[in-house]
This record gives structure tokens, sequence and C-alpha cells, in this order.
């Protein structure tokens, strides 16, 4: 009961600060804590099976939770004793992958799945409206931003919320994405996290 509170907790967070913070160096950590008023999460994509931990613990302490992308941590094999160590060690509210293996044992699990897809052509994108079904994940993040009409498509026939990030470094950037159906947004430009969401959709 308490796994689907949490989840339930962290998509409506999305839903209303609209804006992920994607940490891809370590040394942006505090930056993240000070804008954290303007966050939905933390897309941490940095550290090693050594640090992963202390990272999670630091951000999620100071309330903001944590979505962890599992193919960026340095030594983390996704099989099932990388899922448990995941779920019972490391603790994020979530993770990222673009896996469809890992996003099969991670649900399995229990854990909070976002499905990363890089749209790197119109078959990728057609699989995904004609077979929306097989939509395994909690969520789909969609890479690049920068394709408002694709985003309005999917977002209308996806049986899970969408979020977008990739080239995403301007205000009108994020707006074009919100607009067009996205839930939230993702960018690793700090800059962007100074920004809060709702004011720039209004």
């Amino acid at each position: 009961m308490k796994m689907i509170e949490e989840k339930v907790h962290l998509l409506e967070t999305l839903k209303e600060k609209k804006l992920v913070a994607a940490l891809k160096d370590s040394r942006n950590i505090e930056k993240t804590i000070k804008y954290k008023e303007n966050l939905s999460a933390v897309l941490l994509m940095t550290g090693t099976i050594l640090t992963v931990k202390r990272y999670v613990d630091f951000i999620q302490r100071n309330g903001l939770p944590v979505i962890l992308h599992v193919e960026k941590i340095g030594g983390l094999d996704m099989d099932k004793d990388g899922i448990d160590f995941v779920k019972k060690y490391v603790k994020p509210a979530g993770i990222v992958t673009t896996n469809q293996g890992v996003i099969k044992r991670a649900k399995k699990a229990g854990l909070f799945v976002v499905q990363r897809v890089f749209l790197i052509d119109t078959d990728v994108y057609l699989h995904l409206v004609r077979e929306p079904e097989k939509i395994q994940a909690d969520l789909i993040e969609v890479m690049p931003s920068r394709a408002p009409d694709i985003i309005e498509k999917l977002s209308k026939v996806s049986p899970v919320p969408v979020i977008t990030g990739g080239l995403l470094s301007l205000p009108e950037h994020a707006r074009s994405a919100l607009v067009h159906g996205a839930v939230a947004v993702s960018t690793s430009n700090s800059d962007m996290w100074k920004h809060d969401m709702n004011n720039i959709i209004n």
C-alpha cells in the first residue's frame, strides 16, 4: 500500500511542478536543492555503485524524489541482484531505463519505472502509437523534447503520462512541450531550474 501511495505522490508532484532536474554531474547536486521549490524530482544520471546511495539519500533527505537512471550508474548491472540492490539499499523514488527487460523485472519487483524512448525515426513513434497497450512502464520520457506534434499525438494515446527532455534549454522550449501534452519536462540545463513551469505556461 505504501508503495502505491509513493507512486501516486510522485506522479502528482510531476504534474504539479512540471520540471525535473536531470543531474549529470554530482557537482550540481547543491543546485538542485537550491531550486527545489521549482522541481518535481531529480533524474540522477551520475555516480557509481559506491556513491549512488549517498547521492540519493542526500537529495531525498532535502525533499526531492530521485528517479535513478540505472544505465548511467557505474558498476550497476540491472539483473535480479541489481534490482534488489536498487530497491532495498539505494531506495530511489523510481528508475529510468531504455531496456525492456529491465522494465519488466523492475515492475515485477514493484519499482516505479520510467521508460526513456529516443525518437530516432518514424518507426519508433509508430510502434508506440500503434501498440500503446504494450507499454509496461509507469511513465514514458520522450527524447528529444523538440517534437511537440509527436508529443501531442503520443500523449493522447498513451495509457501512461508522457514527459520529455533533451535539447531543452529555453523557457519557450518547455512551454511548447507542456502545452502539447507533456506532464513535465526534464533538463540538465541548470539555468532552467530557476523557472517555475506553471508561470511559463500561464
